[in-house]
């Protein structure tokens, strides 16, 4: 009869315990991989869940602007309505008997280069009576010429005179213009500071009275900003106070402004000159491209 032996035996319990420790191993990774999968399952589905409340709360958000930028695109649509409104009348009535003089002149000026072949037709533009908005339309710039050419951009702001204009005059010119030191009392002027005052016949024709302009030219000279920051300009517009004669009667200027950013012309005689210097004799600033561009975008206002 056969016997195990010691070592036989031992074998016999290994291999069982083996087995036993096999069989556990692999049920112990059953139920880990049942916990995992039940893991993954419960990630997925809150997974799911946060997508979908994300979406919802992005499709709430979409309508909720789309109603936004429409209310906006509402109301920006009914003010540039009004703005559009607003400019059109001002157009009918702001053209005076200034402006239309200036526009003849300048539209002469103009011909006469274009016949003497000096410049070409594209070579200069004049806008008579344009508009650039400001803030978002909030505020509206009016302006009465913008003269474009190669050489430049000009800015003139007419007016009608029968009198004389004392450009830069201060208390340097009271010894050759005694009235000037009473009148600059009497206007509570600084002696110091250079100053365009400008004597001008009334409506009655009987009498004269002194205007201060130097306000005025500052506020062309800002409008010159503002115009080259909104048309992103090479340059800043020179500006030009135009003072056409009134009536036919004579205008005359006394020019002591050493310096001066604004040009101020008196009578037909001046603006032909400076325009016959400085259109033509000037330093090409832009080209014929450029100063279609600036007309197109200025166009768009208008």
């Amino acid at each position: 009869m056969n016997s195990f032996g010691p070592i036989e035996i031992g074998l016999i319990v290994a291999i069982v315990v083996a087995v036993i420790c096999l069989i556990l191993f692999i049920v112990a990774l059953k139920s880990k991989k049942k916990a995992q999968e039940k893991v993954e399952a419960q990630y997925k589905s809150r997974e799911q869940q946060l997508s979908d409340a994300h979406e919802e709360e992005l499709e709430k958000e979409r309508i909720e602007n789309k109603k936004t930028v429409t209310k906006q695109q509402e109301e920006y649509t009914a003010t540039v309505n009004s703005k559009d409104r607003e400019i059109d009348a001002l157009k009918l009535f702001s053209k005076n008997q200034s402006e239309y003089v200036t526009d003849m002149r300048l539209i002469g000026i103009r011909e006469r280069l274009v016949n003497e072949k000096r410049i070409r037709p594209e070579d200069m533009h004049i806008m008579a009576n344009i508009f650039l908005p400001r803030n978002e339309f909030s505020e509206v710039q009016r302006i009465s010429h913008l003269v474009l050419t190669r050489t430049g951009l000009y800015i003139i702001d007419s007016q009608v005179l029968k009198g004389h204009v004392y450009n830069g005059v201060s208390a340097a010119q009271f010894k050759e213009q005694p009235m000037m030191e009473q009148v600059f009392s009497t206007l509570d002027l600084d002696r110091t500071t250079p100053q365009t005052l400008v004597l001008d016949q009334n409506e009655d024709k009987e009498s004269l009275s002194f205007v201060n302009y130097t306000t005025h030219l500052n506020e062309i000279e800002k409008l010159a900003g503002d115009i080259q920051t909104e048309l992103n300009l090479k340059f800043t517009p020179t500006t030009i106070l135009y003072f056409n004669p009134k009536n036919d009667g004579a205008v005359t200027i006394s020019n002591y402004a050493q310096s001066s950013n604004t040009k101020v012309l008196v009578g037909p005689e001046q603006l032909d000159e400076f325009f016959n210097k400085f259109v033509f004799h000037g330093r090409i600033q832009y080209n014929v491209e450029d100063l279609q561009r600036v007309m197109d975008e200025i166009e768009s206002f208008n």
